[in-house]
């Protein structure tokens, strides 16, 4: 029923082995010391003050919320929510694979539309128009975009809704970057939530990537009441109910965003700029520049697939950057910036070795020492 994720396969083979990791698109793990202890797992109050500090964390109604184990998670229950088999969904590209694959697993046929590099990877109202049909139930997109960062603006998310409600479709966003680089205020909130710019827009994310839990799987869906009233049916029906601890644990994790949030914006530092530095001084490359975010998506000047490169990159020079074959781009790569600072200058020359780029200012490198 659900065919394999080639990009998550792939990125499980390489997780860890690298040394000078520039794939990861999430802010470092926050420690269990730095987190602290969740207090009493067994109080089974958990479920219902995690649900709600979802939706305050969201600035949306409780009744808008539901808690899922991470956003993969969520967007299982989100598309199992709102298609039945054989409807369509309408999905971007480049995409993150799990976006097409998950909506394959539950029935659902894929269609795509175009993001270009030349337009900045922008989503276009128009292109998502032309390629709807009758059987269109969702429009799939990601924002930040993955791979490239590139952040979809407001207004351009209300028309593309306005599309997609013209056929009777829901607009469903993966935010689960979105709210980089601003965060969350010092309430500990995140104002910017596609899910309140019109009613057919729902959205699904977690506090993986932004606020460095990733091994914590504390995701949700956003939807209208209806739709959660729905969704609870796809959580009994997968996983019965999320374990008591977990929720206990996502209640103490969500009264602690602000200072998470401080933690990643000194996480994030200067890094982007100095990657965008590297990139200028590699006319090979162009790249998505975003303006937010911990990640962005550049592509060699010649039709290759880099995926061979990329892996012999591991072993040779111990660097990683995210091979853009599964992205639908094989000339291209996802580079994060989430390595620590000490190390980001070291990991981009490895990296421009790797790529056989010339540089004044890249140096060949030795391979690092076996341990």
């Amino acid at each position: 029923m659900f065919g394999p994720t080639r990009y998550l396969a792939w990125a499980r083979r390489f997780y860890g082995s690298a040394p000078f990791d520039l794939a990861s698109s999430g802010i470092p793990i926050v420690s269990r010391e730095e987190l602290g202890a969740p207090g009493a797992t067994d109080d089974v109050r958990g479920w219902a003050r995690a649900r709600a500090a979802a939706a305050r964390f969201n600035d949306v109604p409780e009744g808008e919320a539901i808690l899922a184990l991470g956003t993969s998670h969520a967007l299982w229950v989100a598309y199992a929510t709102l298609l039945s088999p054989g409807d369509e969904v309408l999905v971007e590209a480049p995409t993150y694979e799990p976006l097409i694959r998950i909506a394959e697993g539950v029935g659902a046929r894929i269609a795509t539309f175009d993001r270009p590099a030349a337009s900045g990877y922008a989503v276009d109202p128009r292109r998502v128009a032309d390629a709807m049909t009758d059987r269109t139930r969702v429009v799939a997109i990601s924002n930040l975009h993955n791979p490239s960062g590139a952040r979809t603006p407001d207004d351009v998310l209300r028309e593309t809704a306005r599309v997609a409600a013209s056929r009777g479709a829901t607009l469903l966003v993966d935010e689960v970057y979105a709210p980089f680089d601003a965060l969350v205020g010092a309430d500990g909130v995140f104002v910017s939530s596609a899910r309140k710019l019109a009613p057919n827009i729902v959205t699904v994310s977690s506090l993986t990537k932004c606020f460095g839990l990733g091994n914590d799987r504390i995701g949700w869906v956003l939807a209208p009441p209806d739709v959660i009233a729905r969704a609870e049916d796809a959580i009994t029906a997968s996983v019965g109910m999320l374990p008591l601890s977990h929720a206990n644990l996502a209640a103490h994790a969500f009264d602690r965003v602000p200072r998470l949030a401080e933690r990643s914006r000194r996480l994030l530092g200067d890094k982007r700029a100095r990657v965008a530095e590297w990139m200028r001084a590699h006319p090979r490359l162009s790249w998505s520049a975003p303006a937010s975010g911990l990640f962005g998506f550049a592509t060699l000047d010649e039709s290759t697939d880099l995926t061979p490169i990329i892996e012999a990159g591991v072993a040779s020079h111990g660097v990683l950057v995210a091979a853009g074959s599964f992205f639908g781009v094989p000339n291209g790569f996802r580079l994060g910036w989430s390595l620590p600072s000490e190390k980001l200058a070291d990991g981009l020359d490895r990296l421009a070795t790797v790529l056989g780029l010339e540089s004044t200012v890249t140096k060949r490198i030795e391979p690092p020492t076996a341990r």
